[in-house]
């Protein structure tokens, strides 16, 4: 899939009737794969990005940046008075997010965020899926909704193929690979993050 593409493609899993106009972002690439998409779509949906992990040399892929390690996010967030902080890892199928206070959102709380929206706007169809590895936390949560959680091994492809069996469409690690099947077929961190983004956008005094 060509860039310009791709850019439509993630733009349109976004919903329509909202707007990043408000919204003051750090967008964190890991000097990986998304650095020409990610900064650009949040652009192009209207938000104000600052984007970092954008000078990739062959070398420095995820070296000290990106979802494996948000320290230095944590701290642009914090510096830049931003909305929230978004990190990808490399190759782009990870995400790891951070609040305007700073405090690290991993794959079990993004999960959640995504599962709850879905709840919300009657699209969620089953459960979530997380890991082993999964906070208790995240269930107990689920469980208060009403939201049926299964446990995968770890792996997303294990992710995958619960979710596959149960015909449940999201399931996470919480290292950051979130698979929603309604929107594409395998991890998607840019897919993932405006997902978490809607549902703070139309519950902005709503902490996650």
């Amino acid at each position: 899939m060509r860039r310009g593409r791709y850019i439509e493609f993630c733009k349109g899993t976004f919903p329509n009737e909202l707007s990043l106009g408000t919204l003051k972002v750090v967008v964190d690439c890991a000097h990986g794969a998304t650095y020409h998409i990610a900064p650009n779509v949040f652009r192009e949906l209207g938000a104000q990005v600052i984007a970092m992990g954008c000078e990739p040399d062959g070398l420095n892929i995820n070296e000290e940046v990106g979802a494996t390690d948000v320290r230095a996010l944590q701290a642009r967030v914090l510096a830049e008075k931003a909305d929230l902080g978004i990190a990808y890892d490399g190759d782009g199928d990870r995400v790891i997010m951070v609040d305007h206070e700073g405090n690290k959102v991993d794959g079990d709380q993004i999960l959640y965020i995504i599962a709850r929206e879905g709840l919300r706007q009657g699209q969620l169809r089953g459960g979530a899926v997380g890991t082993l590895m999964s906070n208790m936390g995240l269930e107990l949560a689920l469980k208060q909704l009403g939201i049926p959680f299964a446990r995968a091994k770890v792996g997303d492809r294990y992710v995958l193929e619960m979710l596959q069996e149960k015909g449940w469409r999201i399931g996470a690690e919480n290292s950051g690979h979130v698979i929603l099947l309604d929107k594409t077929t395998t991890g998607d961190g840019i897919v993932a993050s405006l997902q978490v983004v809607a549902a703070m956008v139309r519950k902005p005094h709503e902490p996650a």
